[in-house]
């Protein structure tokens, strides 16, 4: 078993949520990350407050889980993966949004790595197969 503190991971994902008006663009204070199945809205002060948080949380980033490899942060590390981890595919996507915001990884989809349009019938088919992914994990805040 890992020490990963998944509650409390969820419950910084959970609080970083920002808002959106009724044509879902953000509000003052938030950013939507695109994350080609999903756009996250955050909210970037709550996203900065837990910055440093986070990365002391993910330290312990496991290296199994579900009786499985899981790559250390930096290698790429699909939804998949990360849902295994954290529980469900939906906190995987909000954690790759928060990093993003962060700069702390590149995302890798379709569109990124193929140059295929979202809407591409093969690139909706890559992505639901896992093709969303995050690799370089860089955080800049010294915990």
């Amino acid at each position: 078993m890992y020490a990963l503190d998944i509650e409390r991971i969820l419950a910084i994902l959970v609080d970083s949520l920002g808002k959106v008006d009724q044509e879902e663009n953000p509000l003052p204070g938030s950013e939507v990350i695109d994350v080609f199945l999903l756009r996250v809205t955050l909210d970037t002060d709550k996203v900065h407050e837990h910055e440093a948080e986070m990365i002391e949380l993910l330290r312990e980033w496991p290296d199994t889980s579900w009786g499985q490899y899981v790559p250390p942060l930096g290698k790429e590390i699909n939804y998949l993966v990360a849902g295994g981890v954290l529980g469900d595919q939906r906190s995987a996507f909000l954690l790759f949004a928060f990093g993003k915001l962060l700069d702390w990884w590149n995302i890798l989809d379709p569109s990124t790595v193929l140059k295929l349009e979202k809407d591409d019938p093969l690139a909706q088919a890559l992505a639901g197969q896992g093709m969303i992914a995050v690799m370089g994990y860089r955080p800049q805040v010294a915990a």
